[in-house]
């Protein structure tokens, strides 16, 4: 019975230490999101370390419990420069929940990317899902922002960006597994979100800063191509399938506005290949919800005004693209999957030359309008 209880005990002690070297979570700081610049020579990156009282908490956060600390640390190579962070931290740091990472200008420029992808991706920790923005604004301000009601840091713009973009798809949010993806495949150039902050909103104490997407910083292989933002970049829109839901302001003959809600949108290329000459047809079918109007309309009257505005705002954003020596459509990948042989032939670094005239067609198809009403009159009279 000695010899059981003995054997029993044995047994029981090799299961306990599989758990001794277990970290406990309070023991352990929280990488949630960085932001790296490079000035004079240095890299510098901007930690943000947040407070794991408050990560699975997104209504009622502890006022008194400060939701995150940052900090910034240079270094010759990234990897010196995190590693600075070490000698100033007082617990071990996780990667695992790291959820987005900011580019300054200067570190898209002279192809300093390629070792910010490594260290991110070749470190054991840290995801290919994570988000990546660009920026032209200081860094460090966007990683002490809040969310409004001062809700949980985990919940911001940068850390969830599908969740806004599931109402207003303005700029298609980004990985690094898209990002690498997209400068290995031709054309190789990526649209990287901009973020710039805002001091837009105000409560009881004082106001209060937000972080607003504006536009695009466009990465290609070579080099950075700048950024475009605002109306400018309106275009993207319409030529991405994960839009689920965008709005278009149109005007009528008589200079009046109405507002509509587009969704269900689906977006096709088709190259059209006339020996050495390449064109695109783009064909886009989609769904609209009248918003606002002023007058009386017709259904016809805004199907027209759909289908013209939307179709300025793409030639708009591509005549911008090619001022910058940018494919922003990404055309030539499309001529790339259906036709390989003519784009080797024609391709030069990786993307084939295009003009004014390479967008041959623009079909719209306006599948239903949804007035939300059953008429298309206003409510007042």
């Amino acid at each position: 019975m000695k010899k059981i209880n003995l054997i029993f005990l044995v047994g029981f002690l090799f299961i306990l230490s599989g758990c001794w070297d277990l970290n406990e979570n309070e023991r352990m700081y929280y990488a949630h999101g960085a932001a790296i610049d490079y000035n004079e020579g240095f890299y510098e990156v901007y930690v943000q370390i947040i407070s794991f009282s408050n990560v699975a908490k997104s209504e009622q956060v502890n006022q008194d419990v400060i939701q995150s600390e940052v900090n910034s640390f240079r270094g010759i190579t990234l990897s010196e420069a995190f590693g600075n962070l070490y000698n100033s931290i007082d617990e071990e740091v996780y990667w695992g929940h790291f959820s987005f990472l900011i580019l300054s200008e200067n570190t898209l420029k002279d192809s300093r990317l390629n070792p910010v992808i490594n260290d991110i991706t070749r470190f054991i920790d840290t995801r290919y899902n994570t988000w990546v923005y660009s920026t032209d604004e200081p860094l460090s301000e966007f990683l002490t922002t809040v969310p409004l009601l001062r809700r949980s840091i985990t919940l911001t713009r940068l850390a969830d960006p599908l969740n806004s973009f599931k109402q207003q798809s303005f700029i298609e949010p980004v990985t690094v597994r898209k990002l690498i993806i997209s400068l290995n495949d031709p054309p190789q150039v990526e649209n990287i979100p901009y973020i710039r902050l805002k001091m837009d909103w105000d409560n009881q104490k004082k106001p209060s800063k937000s972080i607003e997407t504006a536009g695009v910083g466009i990465l290609s292989t070579t080099d950075f191509k700048g950024f475009i933002k605002e109306k400018d970049a309106e275009g993207l829109k319409w030529l991405s399938n994960k839009t689920i839901s965008a709005r278009v302001t149109s005007t009528l003959e008589n200079n009046k506005y109405f507002s509509s809600t587009v969704k269900n949108l689906e977006a096709k290329i088709e190259p059209i290949v006339n020996g050495s000459n390449i064109q695109f047809d783009i064909n886009i079918s989609i769904t609209a919800g009248l918003d606002n109007f002023t007058g009386n309309l017709t259904p016809e009257d805004i199907e027209k005004g759909i289908v013209k505005q939307i179709k300025k705002e793409i030639k708009d954003t591509f005549k911008i693209g090619l001022e910058k020596d940018v494919d922003i459509y990404r055309l030539t990948e499309v001529l790339y999957r259906k036709h390989v042989k003519v784009y080797k032939k024609l391709e030069k670094d990786g993307k084939v030359k295009l003009t004014d005239d390479s967008i041959r067609n623009i079909n719209i198809d306006v599948q239903k309008i949804d007035t939300g009403r059953k008429s298309f009159e206003d409510t007042i009279k």
